[in-house]
């Protein structure tokens, strides 16, 4: 493709590259977390108390998942500043990375975008614009390392479900989970996948999982109790706005979070609109969560143009737009902390029913490769009721024959 057809990519990396040099000055807030995590993970075993396979028993506080920690061991050894600088330039290119990929899924998806591209150019900048603002904030300002490989993750398992790439989309699912709990929100992603892939993307989801977590649950139990680690319930939250009071974190808080968010999941793929799926996980996770951090937005953004991009049959930057009006921009000028909780919870509530709620007409087609062979296996298809072939079919299958 041609610079002049592929401006608005490059006009995304300068706008990520001044949003750096915005955020830098007094960035990496968070980041001490990790360089202090992974060294504790990895040198800490003689720590008081002790690191290593005790880490999330004796330090509640980090609630970051060990591929995380495997990254930031990995950065902090890049310069004299515990990696700081270099991690947030490698979060920087993560972004990038995030929008080239969603664009590609949906090129792969609908290759009839490419006939009438301007919908797609505009979502893509108008969508990945206000996004890389708040994504810089996540990872520049905050140096959340953890969410941005969760985010990260979940793109490229929507990626390996349109190639479909069983074992490598349950591989990057569990990576999720494993850089940040609250990613198993995405869980959902596992039925998605056609009835002959799903049980392969699952086993490879809870194997990955499972080979993160587990040593650190047999090496010392108390890590089960670590996920109850609070923090304030703030006055300006969409969980005060729906009249939960306490100061900190309900007990059942958590639970909440990933029960909503994995049933709006399952019910958006059961509606065919799976693509919606990592907008829905966030935006349970902001609902019910005391906090208000503005690197929680990124998440709900990534999620409204991976629903844009893929979901929509004409590509259009409203829920983008809606979600950083309503979560980004609002608390510069709103100064009421009710106001702008019920802001909150209202922002993600409509976008919420604007997925669940559009009519079918404007939604894209929402099976992927592999949902032939689906109707193959159905025995009626055995009985010579080709017409009942899903759509997708013919063209998979002529791809397959060049």
């Amino acid at each position: 493709m041609s610079l002049r057809g592929t401006w608005y990519r490059w006009a995304l990396g300068l706008w990520a590259l001044a949003w750096l040099f915005v955020y830098m000055p007094g960035g990496g807030y968070s980041w001490h977390y990790f360089a202090h995590g992974s060294a504790l993970l990895f040198d800490g075993s003689g720590a008081s108390p002790a690191g290593g396979l005790h880490l999330y028993a004796n330090y509640p506080g980090l609630q970051i998942g060990p591929v995380a920690f495997v990254g930031a061991q990995v950065l902090r050894s890049i310069g004299s500043d515990n990696g700081m600088v270099a991690a947030q330039f490698a979060m920087t290119a993560a972004g990038l990375l995030v929008l080239h990929t969603l664009e590609r899924c949906a090129v792969l998806t609908r290759p009839d975008l490419l006939r009438r591209p301007t919908a797609l150019r505009r979502t893509v900048l108008l969508g990945g614009g206000v996004f890389l603002v708040v994504w810089e904030s996540l990872s520049v300002h905050y140096g959340h390392l953890d969410d941005v490989l969760a985010l990260l993750f979940a793109v490229l398992a929507v990626r390996a479900l349109i190639a479909d790439s069983p074992a490598l989309a349950g591989l990057c699912l569990g990576l999720a989970a494993d850089s940040k709990p609250w990613a198993l929100a995405f869980l959902p992603l596992v039925l998605a996948a056609p009835r002959v892939r799903r049980r392969h993307v699952a086993v490879y989801t809870a194997a990955t999982v499972l080979l993160a977590w587990l040593p650190f649950v047999i090496a010392d139990p108390g890590t089960l109790t670590a996920a109850q680690y609070t923090i304030v319930n703030e006055p300006s939250s969409a969980l005060r706005a729906l009249g939960v009071a306490t100061a900190g974190t309900p007990s059942w808080d958590r639970m909440a979070q990933l029960g909503l968010g994995c049933g709006l999941g399952v019910l958006a793929v059961v509606r065919r609109r799976w693509q919606a799926v990592l907008l829905l996980g966030v935006g349970a996770r902001i609902v019910l969560d005391p906090g208000v951090y503005d690197y929680y937005t990124a998440g709900l953004l990534l999620g409204a143009l991976c629903w844009e991009l893929l979901g929509l049959q004409r590509p259009v930057p409203v829920w983008s737009l809606a979600a950083f009006t309503g979560l980004h921009l609002a608390p510069g000028v709103i100064g009421d902390a009710p106001v702008l909780g019920t802001l909150r919870l209202w922002t993600v509530v409509l976008l919420t029913a604007g997925v669940l709620l559009l009519p079918q007409r404007w939604c894209a087609e929402g099976e992927l490769p592999g949902s032939a062979a689906d109707a193959i296996a159905d025995p009626a298809m055995v009985s010579g009721d080709v017409h009942r072939l899903p759509k997708r079919f013919d063209m998979v299958s002529a791809e397959r024959s060049d």
